[in-house]
């Protein structure tokens, strides 16, 4: 039988006080005989077993899951005979079932002895407590449904032979790698843009023009460029100095929750770069952009502020997003030109500077980061391959060069690796190029294995891309999840 609201769950222990009321929970998406024992084992210390998943929405197991739909998952659990209910559970871990059911255990399966992945199950178990329940753990057999999803789902050749190179490293490498980025402080200077969402429905025509007519429905603000780059970033490091300009009180409310973002401010009179996207909101397709101007201009003091902060920097590491506003020219670009400033940089262009902000402006850097467009351009060519880069860039140790639906390829001056996506869906790629960019970075910093670094940048960019421009920055842990579940191959 299936419950339906957290009502139903109370007044089932309501209705059931004497007996005793058994907990499964989790995403259960592909069945195999290691759930149902587990099931069996259960029920088997229980009157009542309650089984309740994870609604599709909520589920964060990796790119492609779950594969089965909620209502498709439920009724293989209705028709497992030692399972009394079930449940479809729309938030993101247990503890409001747990609140309302009261069950007297809650039963997980073995491999929550060694990794709480998600770190909901320590949550869980406080409010588990608090409610005079108690933990089990039953002893079935381990098997992963995320290792069967991955050696039986459709994907290429290409994506089989690199997650079969990545699957030798464990979710404890992960995390060592990740924790040692968690202590870095790094430099980021850059451009801010203000990313403007009209949300609209298309009513038609006007009556005396072929012009579209359409109806606003609400308004988005959220910060693009340098800010949604800093705001990456400080998802994986101690804390992070930006170095941008605009009107403080903007960048403040763009900034806001983001506490170990450090701003250095050199001028709050320059504007902030608005794109005003009008969406269908209906659908949530783009239906025209509107940039409010070109470019900025700074004058001596600005420059010299600037160039100050960058002298305090020396030898450290910096990550350079250069949107071509302005900000990288005269003596600022020849300063870092100069430096000994560790530089990582991506040197965008976009249909405002197209042609016009070139990465051939910067001489020497540790990582250059760009998209095949950008290449080309750069190197005037219309082909581009990795022998021309090798001809016309000298000064590096590393290049990446990202090929959207294709993947992305991490170069350095000996070896090449060419990693696919593995979410090709995209709801959005304004920001996938810059999430990239900035994971990357942080991994081309923490000198790792060089064969998990587009990898990584790949699935960061892919989960990136899952939402409508910068409004959701992916945190450590859900890309740790999601990576997690990739290498179970």
């Amino acid at each position: 039988m299936r419950l339906s609201s957290l009502k139903q769950l109370a007044n089932l222990r309501y209705k059931n006080r004497k007996l005793k009321i058994g907990l499964c929970h989790g995403v259960f998406d592909i069945i195999h005989n290691g759930h149902v024992e587990h099931f069996k084992d259960a029920k088997k210390k229980v009157d009542i077993l309650v089984v309740s998943i994870t609604t599709k929405e909520m589920v964060n197991k990796g790119p492609r899951q779950p594969l089965n739909n909620n209502a498709n998952r439920l009724n293989v659990l209705k028709s497992i005979k030692f399972i009394d209910y079930v449940y479809l559970n729309k938030e993101k871990d247990s503890k409001a079932i747990i609140k309302n059911l009261k069950p007297n255990i809650y039963f997980k399966g073995l491999d929550y002895l060694k990794n709480d992945t998600h770190g909901n199950l320590k949550n869980e178990i406080k409010v588990l407590k608090r409610n005079n329940g108690k933990v089990f753990f039953t002893k079935t057999k381990l098997q992963s449904s995320t290792k069967i999803f991955n050696q039986n789902y459709n994907w290429t050749v290409d994506q089989k032979k690199y997650l079969s190179k990545v699957k030798k490293y464990s979710f404890e490498n992960l995390k060592k790698i990740f924790s040692t980025i968690s202590n870095k402080t790094i430099n980021i200077i850059g451009e801010p843009i203000i990313d403007k969402y009209e949300y609209c429905d298309i009513v038609g025509t006007t009556t005396k023009d072929p012009a579209i007519s359409v109806l606003s429905k609400k308004t988005a603000l959220i910060g693009g460029g340098v800010i949604a780059a800093a705001k990456m970033a400080s998802k994986f490091c101690k804390k992070v100095n930006l170095i941008t300009y605009g009107n403080p009180r903007s960048l403040k409310k763009l900034l806001v929750g983001y506490n170990n973002i450090k701003l250095i401010n050199i001028s709050g009179n320059q504007g902030i770069q608005c794109k005003t996207r009008l969406i269908n909101s209906n659908r949530e397709e783009k239906l025209i952009q509107v940039t409010n101007f070109k470019k900025n201009f700074f004058n001596k003091n600005e420059i010299r502020k600037c160039v100050l902060h960058l002298k305090k920097i020396k030898k450290q590491n910096l990550i350079i997003c250069d949107f071509g506003l302005g900000l990288f020219e005269n003596k600022i670009l020849d300063y870092l030109n100069n430096s000994e400033i560790k530089k990582y940089l991506n040197v965008q262009t976009n249909s405002i500077n197209l042609g016009f902000n070139l990465f051939t402006k910067y001489n020497k850097y540790e990582y250059l980061s760009l998209d095949t467009r950008e290449w080309s351009l750069g190197l005037k060519t219309e082909n581009l391959n990795l022998n021309e880069i090798n001809r016309f860039v000298k000064n590096y140790k590393f290049l990446a060069i990202t090929r959207g639906k294709d993947g992305s390829i991490l170069k350095t001056k000996n070896q090449s690796f060419n990693s696919p996506v593995f979410v090709k869906s995209a709801k959005d790629t304004t920001g996938s190029g810059d999430a990239f960019f900035i994971i990357t970075s942080l991994l081309v910093m923490s000198d790792i294995d060089k064969i998990l670094i587009p990898f990584i940048g790949n699935v960061y960019a892919g989960m990136h891309a899952q939402n409508l421009g910068n409004q959701k920055i992916i945190s450590n842990n859900e890309l740790q999840i999601n990576i997690n579940s990739l290498i179970k191959f």
